[in-house]
């Protein structure tokens, strides 16, 4: 996901055996910076990038035997670190899976609902952000980018408490750029390359053309509007002009797992490295 004022994206990576990297992308120069691995399940359309890229709100189920947020025996949480390592500033526990975590406000006071989290509040004020529960709606994540519901977009049933079961078809303007791209999600698929169990497929389209792009698992334009690539095999690409040409690359796929502490500027709320 992309940071709403900044050119920093949060790469959540998924590896087998419930293994997980979070890495730093940065969109200017195209480098790659990789951070902590996590042993457990992350949910990143839960998840959340500060506006200015420096912070991070994660949703994550992971057993605990020890004392976490206060309490024994915590599986699911939301915990707010330095980008990209997942050191808790903050944390608190959530009520299980079928809840769609935080995300980040600018001007507005935290309403985290949990004491677990009291310190976070004040904190968050010197960022000038806020932490908000996210509502139940699909690609929620991207409808907060500036994705809007596209006009072949099928209504959400009165009775689908957590939009779960329609077909969701997304659109997104061209930043500086004609034409738009347009996601298509399928609910509950738990096959081939999937967020949180579901899948989505990626198109380019304009006055004179589509263009499919069968190799993306994620996509969305950034603010100079080029096109940003998750490929399927585990590259990051911006791809530039009419023809989307390939311009970086980031291939993750030959990373290993490294578990490494944080370093001592992601253990503290304050200047990051």
């Amino acid at each position: 996901m992309v940071a709403a004022n900044a050119p920093v994206a949060a790469v959540f990576c998924k590896y087998p055996r419930k293994w997980w990297l979070i890495g730093r992308w940065d969109l200017a120069t195209g480098r790659f910076e990789a951070g902590a691995w996590f042993h457990g399940t992350l949910y990143p359309r839960r998840s959340d990038i500060s506006p200015n890229g420096e912070l991070l709100a994660y949703f994550a189920l992971k057993s605990s035997a020890g004392e976490f947020v206060g309490q024994t025996g915590v599986k699911t949480f939301t915990a707010v670190s330095k980008l990209p390592w997942l050191f808790a500033l903050a944390a608190w526990r959530e009520s299980g899976t079928w809840t769609r975590g935080h995300h980040f406000v600018e001007g507005q006071p935290s309403d985290i609902g949990s004491p677990d989290a009291g310190v976070a509040p004040a904190v968050f004020s010197r960022f000038q952000y806020g932490l908000v529960r996210t509502p139940v709606l699909q690609y929620s994540v991207e409808q907060r980018r500036g994705w809007i519901e596209h006009e072949d977009c099928p209504p959400r049933k009165p009775r689908d408490l957590w939009d779960e079961t329609r077909n969701v078809i997304l659109a997104k303007d061209r930043p500086r750029g004609r034409g738009r791209l347009i996601l298509t999600g399928y609910p509950l698929a738990f096959n081939g390359t999937t967020i949180e169990g579901r899948r989505a497929t990626f198109r380019f389209e304009d006055r004179r053309r589509t263009v499919d792009l069968p190799d993306a698992a994620w996509a969305d334009w950034d603010g100079l509007g080029r096109l940003l690539v998750a490929t399927k095999t585990g590259q990051l690409q911006i791809r530039e002009g009419t023809l989307f040409e390939t311009t970086v690359v980031c291939d993750l796929r030959g990373l290993h797992l490294r578990r490494r502490r944080a370093p001592d500027w992601a253990r503290t709320w304050g200047q990051s490295g």
